[in-house]
């Protein structure tokens, strides 16, 4: 299998949980999170690190995050991107700015670029 169809196998990645940090492994990436509630400037925001597990550094990692209320409907949602590039076996940091604090959250990532395949 190509390293090209191996990232298209995995490329969708979606976490739901309540408002703590959650991790779930589907695939080569990996969300981890946490809601933070400040007074300025962004009132209210989730940051959290993508793991990748591959052998491929991913660039351009995009992210969609859902927030819902407690009957599990979507009360508004958030997109954001990874702070640069996620190293083969590292992580990168991401801050995505939400509305409102919501009951649960549904993160996915939505796509990403492979850019080379690195010595482990």
């Amino acid at each position: 299998m190509t390293v090209a169809a191996t990232m298209a196998a995995v490329l969708l990645l979606a976490v739901s949980s309540p408002a703590q940090e959650e991790n779930r492994s589907d695939g080569f990436l990996r969300v981890q999170w946490h809601v933070v509630e400040l007074s300025q400037p962004i009132r209210i925001r989730l940051e959290g690190y993508v793991y990748n597990a591959s052998p491929v550094r991913v660039s351009d990692v995009r992210l969609h995050v859902v927030e819902r209320d407690g009957a599990a409907h979507a009360v508004g949602e958030a997109w954001g991107w990874v702070f640069g590039d996620v190293p083969a076996g590292g992580t990168a940091y991401f801050v995505i700015p939400l509305q409102a604090v919501a009951d649960s959250y549904d993160v996915a990532v939505v796509s990403f670029d492979p850019v080379a395949q690195e010595a482990p």
